[in-house]
């Protein structure tokens, strides 16, 4: 699948936002080197719709070609992804 990305901004744990311009401004599309929750590894993480709440987004990521549904949190250092429960195996 194909992500419009047109800005990106560094964060402070290295990570890269990426944001697509949109009509009513940029909207957060993709997060590149995103950190993993509970993991060493860093991947691409890709929006998969609108903030459910005021402190998750929904995301998706790839791990050795499977599918992994979760969820983007921060904290002062930038963005983490934390895989739903039942996609933890698949991120090891």
């Amino acid at each position: 699948m194909k992500y419009r990305m047109d800005k990106f901004a560094e964060q402070l744990d290295g990570s890269i936002n990426a944001y697509a311009s949109w009509i009513g401004g940029p909207s957060l599309s993709a997060i590149l080197k995103c950190r993993i929750h509970l993991s060493d590894k860093r991947l691409s993480v890709y929006i998969s719709g609108e903030p459910d709440t005021y402190f998750s987004i929904p995301a998706y990521t790839r791990c050795k070609g499977k599918y992994v549904k979760g969820y983007i949190t921060s904290d002062e250092m930038g963005n983490i992804f934390h895989a739903m429960d039942s996609h933890k195996e698949r991120l090891v």
